[in-house]
């Protein structure tokens, strides 16, 4: 491998460079970097890589165009990167040249697959034989990477319409107050004063809750982690302290187990869980929130065995059975819920719970509270 020269052409100096700098970990030589078609073509004539990683979109001369070019002349394995692989993408890459694609931003070992495919379909590398497996490995790997392209599609869109909705009011009272107090600070009370700077320092709060919770949602999708026994007592203390003023403030009474059982996950992950779940049950719960926590063991209907279920019970309103339905959709509010929150934190609760081997899932009707749980093996 240590052998394998590589030309990068990327526009982007940050991509190109962090590009660069997984190639080198692994032990591939980078001859070039082009930042645009025209002079990759040059620098594939002059510097004779072995391979080249080609971005679909650069200026002057694209990805696609340089391709078929070089194929023409100086027949070379081209890997395309792009955001936004297609069937119709493939198809045409395909045409000009290209032997292999990445989505971007690449992994380590996703741009050593992509390199190994592209030379190996030039002859270079491997016994036809073994080629013949790895393709196919290809194809089931594309068509995952289409899925995964199509949900991080549809995680874009959500995304846009949440930060638009929910940084608008925050923001909004940040920027109008701030302007008061610059503009009339001389004819404000000592009381108007106190408001307005107390409604901006809330807005700034709720507008560090969203990001933290964006942050976090995005994380748990991009981390993988490993999963070992955990004390869930020890977990639901550590939950129940972080919401200590909330919960002193709304007078609310929770009741949980004397002992919880032990069960495999990953603590900070199942902390926010129970965080969320539990500032649900608070704001929803009723007046005052009267609220149990507790868990089931497998032997129980309707939990599977080798898991253990979490759940916690509110005497709020309820909620209807097409609203159960939507509760764990990303970014999903529900309109007639009454919430004031920002449409993340049960699609968190999934996404944590589904990459820890479990499910989520609520028990409501109209009049009667919920109970939303989680299962998590042991």
């Amino acid at each position: 491998m240590k052998n394998i020269k590589v030309l990068i052409a990327e526009d982007d100096f940050l991509v190109s460079g962090e590009i660069s700098r997984i190639l080198k970990d692994v032990g591939y030589e980078v001859v070039g970097a082009a930042s645009d078609g025209k002079q990759a073509i040059e620098m594939t004539d002059s510097l004779k890589p072995d391979v080249i990683l080609m971005d679909i979109k650069m200026p002057k001369v694209n990805g696609l165009e340089a391709t078929q070019i070089i194929q023409q002349s100086n027949p070379t394995p081209v890997v395309v990167m792009t955001a936004h692989e297609s069937m119709d993408m493939v198809k045409k890459a395909s045409e000009m040249g290209v032997s292999a694609y990445l989505v971007k931003p690449p992994a380590k070992d996703e741009i050593k697959r992509a390199i190994t495919i592209a030379m190996a379909r030039h002859g270079d590398l491997m016994e036809s034989n073994f080629l013949n497996k790895q393709l196919q490995k290809e194809i089931s790997i594309r068509k995952n990477t289409e899925k995964l392209l199509l949900e991080r599609n549809e995680d874009l869109d959500a995304f846009s319409h949440s930060v638009a909705h929910d940084l608008k009011n925050p923001l909004g009272n940040i920027m109008g107050f701030a302007g008061i107090i610059k503009n009339a600070h001389t004819k404000l009370s000592d009381e108007e004063l106190e408001k307005y700077i107390g409604i901006i320092i809330k807005s700034a709060e709720k507008t560090q809750q969203i990001i933290n919770s964006l942050l976090l949602f995005a994380s748990v999708r991009k981390s993988d982690v490993q999963t070992n026994a955990i004390n869930i007592g020890d977990i639901v203390a550590e939950a129940i302290n972080r919401l200590t003023l909330i919960i002193e403030k709304s007078n609310a009474i929770i009741t949980f187990p004397e002992t919880w059982p032990n069960t495999l996950g990953y603590a900070p992950w199942v902390e926010e869980v129970w965080v969320n779940y539990l500032s649900n049950a608070i704001k929803y719960g009723g007046t005052p929130p009267q609220i149990e926590m507790g868990f089931d063991a497998d032997h129980k209907i309707n939990v599977p065995k080798g898991m253990r279920r979490f759940w916690i019970r509110d005497k709020g309103p309820g909620i209807s059975s097409e609203n159960q339905k939507l509760l764990f959709n990303k970014f999903e509010r529900l309109e007639d819920a009454n919430t004031d929150g920002h449409g993340l934190g049960l699609s968190i609760v999934r996404r944590i719970i589904e990459k820890l081997g479990g499910k989520v899932g609520v028990e409501s009707a109209i009049g009667q509270g919920s109970l939303f749980y989680f299962t998590l093996p042991f």
